[in-house]
């Protein structure tokens, strides 16, 4: 990564969406950040490892989804914790009551996706929130690109039947 200041902006630049990501594969505000340090203080043990800065970010959510593994192999009691929706801004040109249908529906969203089975919120999130490519989640999950597919495919058919009414009522239809 070159310069070792250069390396810790780097890496303290993506701080958030790697807890994000920890957050969405934990679903513990706690075991979330914990996964995030571990996840950079690896990375920053390996930064002389990679080559090229544009797969930083896919690589960070690799050593991250890897921290999560090996912490539930360590302790199969590390069942995930059911929180409430992150504190969600609106901007402030929109209505009282638009930013208050707006954060209702990111709420039931975020919930849908809590409801996914692992592999299909993580890839969802990746692809969705962190705008990776197929072959990028593949490579952060440790999974083939078909598995990926069909992850995401069976995760949007899941978030369409939950958030049917969401999106009936918006969309109406």
């Amino acid at each position: 990564m070159g310069d070792e200041r250069t390396a810790s902006a780097l890496l303290e630049e993506h701080l958030p969406r790697v807890y994000r990501f920890a957050l969405r594969m934990t679903r513990d505000a706690h075991a979330a950040e914990e996964v995030a340090q571990e996840a950079l203080l690896r990375a920053w043990r390996q930064r002389r490892r990679l080559r090229n800065h544009a797969s930083l970010r896919p690589w960070l959510f690799q050593i991250a989804a890897n921290v999560w593994r090996d912490r539930l192999r360590r302790d199969k009691r590390a069942a995930p914790y059911q929180h409430g929706c992150e504190e969600l801004a609106a901007p402030t040109t929109w209505s009282p009551e638009q930013a208050m249908s707006d954060a209702e529906e990111a709420r039931l969203a975020v919930a849908a996706m809590d409801s996914l089975p692992a592999r299909q919120r993580e890839v969802l999130y990746l692809h969705a929130v962190e705008e990776l490519t197929i072959a990028e989640i593949a490579a952060v999950l440790q999974i083939t690109t078909d598995a990926t597919k069909a992850s995401l495919s069976l995760a949007r058919q899941r978030m369409r039947v939950v958030l049917k009414d969401v999106f009936q009522e918006r969309f109406g239809g």
